[in-house]
């Protein structure tokens, strides 16, 4: 399957973007930035046209694991009488379990310990007492651009915050920044480079920063990206950590029961992941509450399916149907669903399909307010819907066949991704 990888990950960054937001404050845009800032460093560095392109993809996908740390988090509290983790021992959560989870990505150069290593500081005062001689170069350039839209607004450019930057980095040359990444900086980074990452110009300065390829992928490794993009969705809410996987691993089972060809395969599973996207966006006191939501938090809840397809709508042409597939799973035959309210003459066989593989993971994982219902159960209810004209009558039979059939392997692949 053909994929252009960096641009795929600009277009999610929108949703890491939201979870940092809430989670530790960022500006809009956060990911884009750090991605711009570091290509511009790293090419007067003279890293090569590959390694410019992993470091931008390093750099949307430097705290992946935000996510899942800040659950443990939550786990870790009920335990220890409401107290966290340290700044220290998040830190490190976070650096250890990304690099875990991109490691087996589908990169072009080494990329060894960029994500465990982008918290160190050049003087050993880091998380993980790294000097900058023993640290990769991409981790130490994301380590600035990080720090830098962390303490300076470069939503807006002007002369006196650029004036400011370069004071900042060579006050803390040979502290937070190497010597060699803050002489660099400073000689080649000017107030022009700051203007081309403010919010109405970056997302044009990534498209012309690096070469773009569209680069053919095998099955496994779109199932990689699919996985780390789905757990990065799954982790937002602890309610939901499978949610996004199981509903990949449903589509995948029907695409081969109804024998779709296999790069049409890969592209469906790969629209399952990526289907609760938009839920990065929806606030954790929606995403978290244990009770079932009232009228407006339903209503902020639905919302998730149209920054779902605002978010992969950036995707380029040739992956639009995965962005129709994904971003209509509660669309309705009768009319009745959202965001557009589609009816059955508007919805394609893949977009009905993918409506009954959520619904049908949604009823069979246990959430806050239920445990998770058994096959049965959950087709009795796909029935329901189908007699008040919401659901495929075929697909719920298909479905019933396909998942109640005890020998069909109905568990979610072990996943490459480890903490």
């Amino acid at each position: 399957m053909k994929i252009d990888l960096n641009e795929m990950l600009y277009a999610v960054s929108a949703g890491f973007d939201a979870v940092e937001r809430e989670l530790l404050g960022v500006r809009y845009g956060h990911c884009k930035r750090i991605a711009a800032l570091s290509i511009t460093l790293g090419k007067a560095l003279g890293l090569s046209a590959d390694e410019l392109i992993d470091l931008a993809a390093f750099s949307i996908l430097h705290d992946n694991a935000l996510t899942q740390v800040n659950q443990e988090e939550i786990e870790y509290k009920k335990y220890n009488n409401g107290e966290g983790y340290s700044q220290h021992d998040f830190n490190m959560r976070r650096c250890i379990i990304g690099e875990s989870n991109t490691k087996y990505m589908p990169f072009r150069t080494n990329n060894r310990d960029v994500i465990l290593l982008h918290h160190e500081n050049a003087d050993g005062s880091g998380p993980q007492g790294r000097t900058h001689d023993r640290t990769p170069i991409k981790a130490q350039i994301i380590h600035l651009a990080d720090n830098l839209d962390n303490n300076f607004d470069l939503t807006t450019s002007s002369r006196d915050t650029h004036g400011a930057i370069i004071y900042y980095v060579k006050s803390n040359a040979g502290t937070l920044f190497s010597r060699e990444i803050s002489d660099c900086f400073c000689k080649y980074i000017k107030a022009k480079h700051l203007n081309y990452i403010t919010l109405p110009n970056i997302d044009n300065y990534l498209q012309k920063a690096t070469k773009h390829f569209n680069d053919e992928y095998s099955p496994q490794e779109v199932f990689n990206l699919a996985t780390l993009i789905a757990m990065i969705i799954d982790f937002k809410s602890h309610y939901t950590c499978k949610h996004s996987s199981g509903v990949a691993v449903n589509c995948r089972k029907m695409a081969n029961f109804y024998k779709f060809p296999e790069e049409k395969i890969t592209r469906y599973y790969l629209a399952g992941a990526l289907h609760d996207v938009g839920k990065l966006m929806i606030p954790n006191e929606i995403l978290q509450k244990p009770e079932r939501l009232n009228d407006s938090e339903y209503e902020t809840m639905k919302m998730h399916a149209n920054y779902t397809f605002e978010i992969l709508k950036h995707l380029n042409k040739s992956m639009q149907d995965i962005t129709i597939w994904a971003s209509h799973h509660h669309e309705k035959l009768n009319g009745s669903g959202y965001p557009l309210g589609l009816n059955a003459d508007q919805l394609s066989m893949e977009e009905r399909l993918m409506t009954c593989c959520d619904i049908y993971q949604a009823l069979t994982e246990e959430r806050a307010y239920k445990t998770g219902f058994s096959h049965e159960k959950a087709i009795e209810i796909m029935r329901d819907m189908v007699i008040k004209g919401e659901l495929d009558h075929s697909i719920v039979n298909n479905m019933d066949m396909v998942f109640g059939d005890k020998s069909w392997d109905r568990s979610i692949p072990t996943s490459i991704l480890t903490s």
